[in-house]
């Protein structure tokens, strides 16, 4: 049940769907609608653990957006008495790689914005236009003359990759590193993760923002033709921001 503005609570008859399942993952639509209906502002917990009020109208949602007092820096999510762990990926030497513009609210977020503009200009973007054309059509062709495949493993997956690679300017002798860090780091945000799938993730997310700080430290010394060299010319720009900024591209 609940209350006249909307907002259900604990131990009252009201059974809300099971959510953050396969099945729901599969089909959320129903799920939502009995949400909308019944409880738009639910109270539930996260596969990571961590609680979190989920606000399913429209208007709503707006409404919580705009409001100041919510947040989306995780740094500050610990802050609400609900909260019964972290959100984002655990470690000290990890941290860096959260500091982004999707995890930081204004002002710091319309800071970065403004820095991060001028290094990743439409200019720039559509330069890139030519390149990415050659890297589809030689995957392609490679799966065509190979008879098929995955098209997902052997064209979807490594596109962007080495796209973005370029675009920051990773070594060619390093980007199969890339990979194996997205993959490993993005299993953090899987369904109930395992212990072991979160000792990997953090293992990764050090590793990579290790090598991001010493290549980007290499770029401000010696700047090339690329984004981490862009970005390391930005006044203003911290070494986390930028470090996040190039973990949050790939």
């Amino acid at each position: 049940m609940h209350d006249q503005q909307g907002i259900d609570h604990p131990g009252q008859p009201a059974t809300p769907p099971t959510l953050f399942t396969w099945e729901f993952a599969s089909d959320p639509y129903p799920a939502y609608a009995w949400l909308r209906e019944h409880a738009p502002v639910h109270w539930t917990v996260l596969p990571s653990g961590v609680g979190a009020w989920l606000v399913t109208r429209y208007d709503d949602a707006r409404q919580a957006l705009a409001d100041g007092r919510l947040s989306k820096n995780p740094a500050r999510h610990n802050e609400n008495a609900h909260t019964k762990g972290k959100v984002g990926i655990p470690g000290e030497r990890s941290a860096d790689l959260m500091t982004h513009l999707l995890n930081i609210d204004p002002p710091d977020h319309t800071r970065l914005r403004r820095l991060v503009s001028k290094a990743f200009t439409p200019r720039m973007v559509e330069g890139l236009r030519p390149r990415v054309r050659e890297l589809a059509a030689g995957l392609v062709g490679g799966l065509v003359e190979r008879g098929g495949g995955d098209l997902l493993a052997e064209v979807a997956e490594p596109l962007p990759v080495t796209v973005i690679a370029e675009m920051l300017g990773i070594p060619e002798s390093d980007r199969h590193l890339l990979r194996p860090w997205s993959a490993d780091i993005c299993g953090m945000y899987e369904l109930n993760p395992s212990e072991e799938t979160q000792r990997t993730a953090v293992r990764a997310a050090v590793e990579f923002s290790a090598y991001l700080r010493d290549l980007a430290r290499a770029r401000r010394a010696a700047p090339g033709d690329d984004l981490i060299s862009a970005l390391g010319q930005v006044e203003g720009l911290s070494e986390d921001e930028l470090v996040g900024t190039c973990a949050l591209l790939l």
